[in-house]
């Protein structure tokens, strides 16, 4: 059945904050969606999904019977994404299985799924709640174009969708990707602080914090000029930005933390792999 016919059909299993955000996306891009839930906390899922999103929710496999979906996501931890495939292994029996479980490679998530599923490993950040994700993803050679419209039209409903050229990549685009709203809260956080501690009080700290991100992103965003072009645009010689980016940019400071922030981050990752 083809992945935009009439009535297709998808399971998501596992549905978080990561799980509403891709319901949402389905939701948003397929006219003809069918969509199913498990998740062990019906109530939570019932309540993150929102009354925009028509989906069946059940708390296990169990309740599926006999029917056959022609899409799985699995939204899961990475330690419960083979379980959770195994047990809905009978129904997905030919389906599109996409998974979002960070350090599950497919050669393992292959364990738990049927002999005609086809396998793509997707890695969504948290921007994806409020559809600025930028996600990316690896196929093996089993998907057909069509599988990889299907992805992209999802994946791109949340923000913007990148396709690898190897798995390995998948650990270090997490590092980047993945991980890369993280480093941008913290700096948040400091520049917050930073603000504080030179008189501002936390309301107004916080209100310059956020604003700074949201316009630099703004731009960033919509402004052709590369980063470094915008830097030097907002850095008069002699002032107080170029004062300050001479202590940010020390080879010692920002460059370098930054790198071993990232590696740190890759390593890990290629860990969880194995874990």
């Amino acid at each position: 059945m083809s992945l935009f016919s009439k009535g297709c059909s998808v399971l998501l299993i596992g549905c978080g904050n990561m799980g509403s955000a891709i319901a949402l996306a389905l939701n948003g891009a397929m006219a003809n969606l069918s969509l199913t839930v498990i998740d062990a906390d019906e109530e939570k899922a019932r309540r993150l999904l929102g009354e925009q999103i028509e989906a069946r929710v059940v708390s296990d496999s169990a309740a599926l019977g006999a029917d056959q979906f022609d899409v799985c996501v699995v939204a899961v931890k990475p330690g419960d994404a083979v379980e959770a495939l195994l047990s809905a292994k009978e129904n997905l029996q030919a389906s599109l299985i996409i998974s979002i479980a960070a350090g599950a490679p497919i050669a393992s998530l292959q364990r738990g799924a049927a002999h005609n599923s086809r396998l793509v490993r997707i890695m969504p950040n948290l921007a994806a709640i409020v559809r600025k994700a930028m996600s990316v993803g690896y196929a093996d050679s089993a998907i057909s174009s069509e599988d990889r419209t299907f992805v992209e039209l999802v994946f791109g409903a949340m923000g913007r969708f990148h396709w690898l050229k190897s798995e390995n990549e998948i650990d270090l685009a997490t590092a980047i990707t993945g991980s890369g709203p993280g480093y941008v809260f913290s700096f948040t956080q400091h520049l917050q602080q930073a603000a504080e501690l030179i008189g501002f009080s936390k309301e107004t700290a916080d209100l310059f914090a956020r604003q700074i991100i949201v316009g630099a992103a703004g731009l960033i965003d919509e402004d052709p000029r590369s980063p470094l072009e915008l830097k030097h645009a907002v850095t008069s010689p002699g002032g107080t930005t170029a004062a300050g980016l001479a202590v940010f940019e020390q080879a010692e400071a920002m460059p370098q933390i930054l790198c071993k922030t990232v590696a740190a981050a890759a390593v890990r990752a290629k860990e969880l792999a194995t874990e």
